[in-house]
């Protein structure tokens, strides 16, 4: 059965009003809100608060806007022990036929057991009693009421039957319903949706089954029982279906009770509750303390003290206008969302516009579960504190009768409420639902009409004008009258820009440039840590220095001019980054053929000039000089031990270097235990120590032969140590020869290292 949501006819349904990037509250800033409709008087907030005290808060919502498609209901699986996850909740509801629109969390629970502490009414059967705390009641009457600990009485009134005792007249009277039962306590009536394994019972009790003849359990009415069985046991006992179950632990005075039921007694069972409200009840579940009465924040005296600090939260609360709001924040994560203190939760219910609201379980266990439209299940928005879902006693559901089939007959964003930087575009896409809120067919001429005169649709492009704010777009489909709307979340001041090399996610915040080359630069936003959609032309870029100008957004061209430093500051709506920026290159290479690989090397810190400004191309290599390269080709790593040859001082700048090389297999020494580091290093030489390199860089190679130097006239003078080592670098397209020849007993060059080291840095890696 549907239960309608509102207690009163409203005639006019207040709905609030978008609440733009510049509104203010207890919390801070409301610096971002979305809200997407679920059903016709369903919706979903998503909200994001700044506070510079706090930090971080982001909330989310589903709320009723009045009478509808779209009613609450209260879940806690098949049995009131044992927690469930919420998107197991989901998938239970489903499997009875329910049409599940949104699901959130509702009572505390003992946490071993998984059963509420507060009430359960399900569908107007009563599952499990009040424990002395608060509720929230769905009346059958379509009314919603909070209620203060409300009060179940159960009178069992013996009348009689069994041939062996005379019962009639004698009764019992208690209030425990499926909870816990414990030694010290009393009595406590089971039902099988308390658990299909047993009473859960730890420790001896008696025990009294009884079958049900006529009845249900319900918080007021009656029930016609007949005792069939009266034990003592150890252990747990069997509920059963179609019985109750009364039992205690075995405690003296507890004994005459037991004692006034027998085997064939017929038993009357009454149910009286203390609320009136209560008693016409269709779902009911508990909750915690009361936080909003009266449309004034509750006494935070009478509030459960260890739930008073910063935590995540749910809460449930009734607004003026008879409409209903469900409300989770994230919190433990400073980087997402601090949370708020329960006097915080009660100042945003209040914000809200509730007249009343409680305090539903928090920490681990808030958690909403959502299905956004175009999606077949709901699923969880919010980031539980534990990383992920905790199971918890008991859910509230929103769902609908609505029935699924048909044609779209509601249209909505897929990418609905993302962050646009002022002036930028994106691509809209659309989702259709159908007469149950289940996705359909897109229709293909869709019209998106946005509120802001400032902005454009063209096709599916959306380009937002220059204003902060919420751009709604009223969607429509000619073809199948399907409507709804969207959102667009329109910035101008991001909250962080970062800078990166196109094609890269790295951050740059310097770089180093030769004269005339070209840098394509990628620009990413972000908005209180959410991705920010926008193009180069909505960034302003300004050089500073003699380095150099932006020939396009995000293209940057090296001025000829050597040795000089400046900044690119790219920025929006006040917010800026830094490149640094040095224009290096040497005035010998401008015109030369090893040009780039010099700059390259110089770029990357392998290398630097013999001056400032010169590179020196023609200079000989020393064998020292070489290793180093290598060393700071390979990152220079940490030597621990220096190790080396007899002629390298420790204290030269290439000592560790040649050690590495030492270590690694790299360099081997000449006469005795030398290396002379200041001999000029042959080409075969050096082509040698670079070969021996190449797995120590992690690059793909295959070896040569001699057939790879059958090419070269002078290959007979390569010495055999040599061979393999000039015929992989052949291969590889690193040697190439001068003037035909390999003259490997020439002295190489500084031009012909960075060509080598450049070449050999830029081979793919092993996978």
């Amino acid at each position: 059965m549907k239960y309608k949501m509102m207690r009163v006819a409203v005639a006019v349904l207040i709905i609030l009003s978008i609440i733009t990037a510049t509104t203010a509250y207890a919390l801070g800033e409301t610096v971002y809100i979305n809200t997407r409709s679920l059903a016709d008087n369903l919706e979903y907030i998503n909200t994001v608060s700044w506070s510079s005290t706090s930090g971080r808060t982001e909330s989310f919502a589903v709320r009723m806007t009045g009478p509808g498609a779209a009613y609450p209901i209260i879940l806690g699986g098949d049995t009131i022990y044992g927690a469930t996850r919420i998107s197991n909740i989901v998938g239970y509801a489903e499997g009875l036929g329910k049409n599940v629109l949104a699901a959130v969390n509702t009572d505390f629970f003992f946490v071993r057991e998984g059963v509420p502490i507060g009430i359960v009414i399900e569908d107007g059967v009563y599952k499990t009693s009040g424990g002395g705390v608060n509720a929230v009641v769905f009346g059958r009457d379509g009314g919603v009421h909070i209620t203060e600990a409300p009060n179940v009485q159960i009178s069992l009134l013996n009348e009689g039957g069994s041939e062996e005792a005379d019962n009639a007249g004698k009764g019992v009277s208690l209030t425990a319903f499926n909870k816990i039962r414990t030694d010290h306590g009393g009595m406590i009536l089971y039902s099988e949706d308390y658990s299909s394994v047993s009473t859960r019972t730890a420790s001896p009790g008696w025990f009294v089954r009884f079958k049900i003849i006529e009845g249900k359990p319900s918080v007021s009415g009656t029930m016609i029982l007949e005792v069939t069985e009266t034990l003592e046991s150890e252990n747990a006992v069997v509920i059963g279906e179609g019985n109750l179950v009364l039992t205690a632990a075995n405690l003296s005075y507890l004994g005459a009770e037991f004692e006034k039921f027998a085997v064939g007694d017929t038993v009357v069972l009454t149910t009286t509750c203390s609320d009136e409200r209560l008693a016409n009840a269709g779902y009911a579940t508990g909750s915690g303390d009361i936080i909003v009465s009266n449309g004034r924040k509750a006494d935070p005296g009478g509030w459960t003290p260890a739930l008073l600090p910063r935590a995540p939260r749910t809460a449930f609360g009734l607004r003026g206008d008879g409409s209903v709001v469900t409300y989770v924040v994230d919190g433990r994560n400073s980087e997402h969302s601090v949370g708020l203190t329960l006097d915080e939760l009660a100042e945003e219910m209040l914000r809200q516009g509730c007249v009343y609201a409680v305090n539903f379980d928090g920490g681990g266990s808030s958690a909403l579960s959502v299905r956004i439209p175009g999606e077949r299940r709901a699923a969880v928005v919010n980031r539980p504190s534990d990383g992920s879902e905790r199971g918890c006693a008991t859910y509230m559901l929103f769902v609908t009768d609505a029935a699924p089939g048909g044609a779209a007959r509601n249209l909505s964003l897929k990418n609905d409420g993302v962050v646009l930087l002022a002036e930028s575009s994106v691509e809209l896409t659309y989702a259709a639902t159908d007469r149950g809120y289940m996705p359909a067919a897109v229709p293909g001429d869709i019209q998106a009409t946005p509120f802001d005169p400032g902005a454009s649709v063209t096709g599916t492009k959306y380009t937002a004008g220059s204003i902060a704010g919420t751009d709604r777009l009223t969607l429509n489909s000619p073809s199948t009258g399907a409507s709804g709307i969207g959102e667009i979340y329109v910035i101008t001041r991001p909250t962080s820009i970062t800078a990166t090399r196109k094609g890269s996610s790295t951050a740059m915040t310097s770089v180093k440039l030769g004269p005339g080359d070209t840098l394509e630069l990628g620009v990413t936003a972000t908005y209180y840590r959410r991705a920010v959609t926008a193009q180069l032309h909505s960034f302003t870029f300004t050089v500073t220095g003699d380095i150099g100008e932006m020939t396009a957004p995000g293209v940057f061209k090296a001025g000829e001019t050597i040795a000089q430093t400046g900044t690119i500051t790219i920025s929006a709506g006040g917010r800026s980054t830094e490149i640094k920026v040095e224009i290096g290159g040497f005035a010998d290479m401008q015109n030369h053929w090893a040009r780039e690989y010099a700059e390259y090397l110089a770029i990357n810190g392998i290398t630097i000039g013999v001056t400032p400004t010169e590179y020196g191309p023609n200079h000989l290599m020393k064998r020292g000089d070489y290793i180093l390269m290598l060393y700071r080709a390979a990152g220079t790593p940490e030597m621990d031990d220096l190790e080396s040859f007899d002629d390298v001082p420790q204290d030269m700048y290439y000592a560790e270097a040649i050690a590495w090389a030492k270590e690694m297999g790299i360099a081997g020494g000449l006469e005795g235990n030398n290396f002379e580091p200041q001999s000029p290093i042959s080409r075969e030489q050096a082509f040698t120590f670079t070969y021996r390199a190449l797995s120590i860089l992690d690059k793909q190679f295959v070896a040569g032969t001699e057939e790879d130097l059958e090419a070269f006239p002078d290959a007979d003078t390569v010495g055999e140590f040599a061979v393999v080592p000039i015929a992989t670098l052949i291969r590889l397209g690193i040697v190439e020869g001068s003037n035909g020849l390999l003259i490997p007993h020439e002295t190489m060059t500084r031009a012909q290292m960075a060509k080598v080291i450049a070449m050999v840095l830029q081979l793919p890696v092993n996978s």
